[in-house]
This record gives structure tokens, sequence and C-alpha cells, in this order.
């Protein structure tokens, strides 16, 4: 019992470490512009988006209830060039080509364990968005391209009203606050988040000001972002064990993820998640592989229960359809059907609790496994 406990401090020590760096080189508030909605866009991502690509870093225990248990860590290239570069958080620069591929290139490192958390190996590996078209961080909704771009004007013009009001019932220093953020999203046309604003300038600005309804633009705008939320999100990854009597490459897998949101009337998140799968694996540990795998899995994820846009708990039931290529062991079948259920619950804000049960429909066996992840915030608070 000493020894597991020992083993756990060492493993919670080194992911202490790793949040302590993460957090140190988040990015500063001052340098993403409307730093509040970006924020908001993040938290309002599903639990099931942010385990096939993160946003910027992500730390996960996986498998804790089987025999073969792993400590992964997850960033995206762009985090790290940006602790050592600071000026690619500017806005020309953070929107560049290059920048917006560093954007969607993650690769993960980690340990892997045996069922008494004893040292087994090391797993690396990467995952490239190849389509990505939910990169809210880099999309202007106030472009005329977009339907709430048409209304930006008006917005504007709003603004301008309530500010004038607002000078006659504010505090200079609190109007001189509201002054500089409306400016600023007048003249760099980003969405300047309602929310965070103070009751009694909000009560002002959606008020009707001569024939200008600020409501509309933010009802167009919700729309418009929950059309961009829904776009699909297409991964190509490649990940591969390394253990101390193995050769390199002796197990690998290569992989496809495709998800797709889809419009639900009662407003809850719906994604068509999937997956595709090839491994392979060399048991004895030569230079030839013996045994390669195939699978396919289709299913969707929905957020059954929600606050204020936060999916609270997801649940994503789906079929897999697992074939043996080559490799089959005595009185193994070469092909299985599942039928899977993954659920997901938010324990804290960045901290999720993903249990996955899968069912062998042929052989009626039930299997489970047990994952915990942690997504860092991008963000520094000032």
């Amino acid at each position: 019992m000493k020894t597991f406990i020992h083993k756990l401090g060492i493993i919670l020590f080194f992911f202490n470490a790793l949040l302590v760096c993460a957090q140190n080189g988040g990015f500063a508030k001052k340098d993403l512009k409307s730093e509040g909605f970006y924020n908001k866009i993040e938290e309002t991502k599903s639990g099931n988006w942010k385990d096939v690509l993160t946003d910027y870093m992500q730390a996960s225990f996986k498998g804790l209830t089987s025999e073969n248990k792993s400590f992964q860590f997850k960033a995206n290239i762009f985090s790290l060039r940006s602790k050592v570069d600071s000026t690619l958080l500017i806005d020309y620069n953070y929107a560049s080509k290059r920048e917006t591929f560093y954007r969607n290139f993650q690769i993960q490192i980690g340990l892997n364990l045996d069922n008494d958390y004893k040292f087994k190996g090391f797993n690396y590996g990467f995952d490239w968005a190849i389509i990505n078209k939910r990169d809210t961080t880099v999309a202007s909704l106030a472009r005329k391209e977009y339907e709430s771009g048409e209304n930006f004007e008006k917005l504007s013009s709003a603004l301008i009203f309530a500010l004038q009001k607002y000078r006659n019932v504010a505090t200079p220093e609190n109007y001189q606050k509201i002054e500089k953020l409306a400016k600023a999203s007048i003249e760099k046309q980003y969405y300047l988040p309602i929310d965070n604003l103070p009751e009694d300038f909000k009560k002002i600005l959606l008020e009707e000001q001569d024939g200008i309804d600020a409501k509309k633009f933010l009802d167009t705008f919700q729309d418009e972002l929950g059309k961009l939320k829904r776009q699909p999100l297409l991964t190509v990854g490649f990940h591969s064990n390394f253990q101390k009597d193995s050769k390199f490459l002796d197990e690998f897998d290569a992989n496809l993820v495709y998800l797709q949101g889809l419009k639900s009337k009662k407003g809850s998140k719906l994604e068509i998640d999937f997956r595709n799968q090839f491994k392979a694996k060399d048991s004895i540990t030569t230079s030839v592989i013996k045994r390669k795998e195939f699978s396919s899995q289709l299913g969707l994820n929905i957020s059954i229960w929600e606050t204020k846009e936060k999916s609270i708990v997801e649940l994503k039931p789906n079929f897999e359809y697992k074939r043996i290529v080559s490799g089959i062991m005595t009185d193994e079948k070469n092909d299985q059907f599942l039928a899977n259920a993954d659920l997901r619950i938010r324990i804290l804000k960045n901290l999720w609790i993903p249990l996955i049960l899968k069912y062998d429909i042929k052989n009626n066996n039930l299997f489970g496994f047990l994952n915990v992840s942690f997504n860092f915030d991008a963000m520094k608070k000032e």
C-alpha cells in the first residue's frame, strides 16, 4: 500500500508540475481581442470536442480501471511556441497561415503503467486537424459575409447612443472603462461580450436607440456562432508506445476522427462522431509486426445536461466494429461488434471524468474504462 501511495504521489507531482508550467505560460488577456468572448467560447465546447483537439493543453489519466494505465499530456504546437516568443500572440501573427497550422497540430507524450502503477514505457504521437471550420479565435462575425455582420454598423451606432446616455448616470471611472471597450469594439470590429458589461449600461444598450435595435444584432450573432460551432472537424493522428524491451514502432496506431455538429430544437449540443483506427502490434518484439487490427466507430455525442451553455453531462452512444486483419490468436474470433456508451461528467470547470462502457454483442461481455482529463485555460487571469 505504501508503495502504491508513493508512486501515485510521484505521478501527481508530475501532473502538478505540468499544471503550473501551463498556467504560467498561458495567453495574457491583453494579447487577444475580446478575451471575455474567447473564454466563453472555450467553456461552451463539449468535452468530446476537447478530447479530440485541445485548444491549448490537456492532461489525462487513461484506463484507471484496466490493467494498462497511462498518463498523457497533449498540447498544440502554437501554445509551446508562444511560451518562447510572445509576439506570436499579436493579432496579425496569431491569425497568420503558419500559426493556424501550428494551432491545429497537437503533440502527445506520456507514461504507460501496469496494474500496480509500475512504469512500463512511454507513449507519444500527434494529431493534425486537416479540416477545422470551428476556430472561433480568428472568426470575426462582424464581417459582412455573416448575417450578424450586416447589423454590426447598427450595433456600433447603438453603442454610441448608449454611451451618451450612460455619461449622465455613471461615475467618470465607470464611463471611461465602458467607453474604452466600446471604442475598441467599433474600431477593430470584434464582438463586445455583452454579458461582461455592467447591468446599468447593458440595460441602456438593449433599449431601442433612435430606431436602432441592438438586440437584433445579438440574436443574429448567437445564430451565426451556433452555426460556426457545428462546422466539421476532421483530424488524422499517429500514436505509438515504446517499452524498455521493445523496438521502435513495435506498437502503433493511426486514426481518423470526424466530428459534425447538428442543430437541436431544444438547443442542446448534438455531435456526430465517426472514428476509424488501424493498430499494429508486435507481441514478441521482433522487427516483424505480428498483429494488425482495424476498428470503425459511429456515434452521437449528446449534451444531456447544460447550465449557461456549458455541458455538465454528456452521453455518447455508439456502435463499433473490430476486425483482426492478421495475428489472430487461438479461440479468438476475427470479427467483433460492440455497443458502447461514453459518459462524461464535468466535475470542475476544466476537470472531466469520462466513463467508457463497451458491450460485446456476440459474446455478451461488458467492459468498463475510467478516465480523467484536465483542460488548461489558455487565458491567464490578471
